[in-house]
């Protein structure tokens, strides 16, 4: 299944993406790339910075998606 940890923003598109470790960094799989079964056309190189199919890029970065947590931790529901 699909899940979604980041947010690959540039300045016209928001695309929800999924970190997969590789051996040069990070490969961004979207939705319609994991549907397909495709390779991720995205990668984040730590010291290089993005790639797309190989070719390098800018105006591009991550933003992690916030999570909610489901219950309230345990202090905060003692001093209620």
């Amino acid at each position: 299944m699909f899940h979604p940890t980041h947010l690959l923003v540039s300045r016209t598109r928001q695309t929800p993406v999924q970190l997969i470790s590789c051996e040069n960094g990070c490969k961004l799989l979207t939705e319609p790339e994991y549907q397909k079964g495709t390779e991720p056309a995205f990668e984040l190189r730590p010291r290089q910075g993005f790639f797309c199919q190989g070719i390098s890029v800018v105006g591009f970065r991550l933003e992690p998606i916030a999570v909610t947590p489901i219950a309230k931790p345990v202090e905060a529901a003692e001093a209620s």
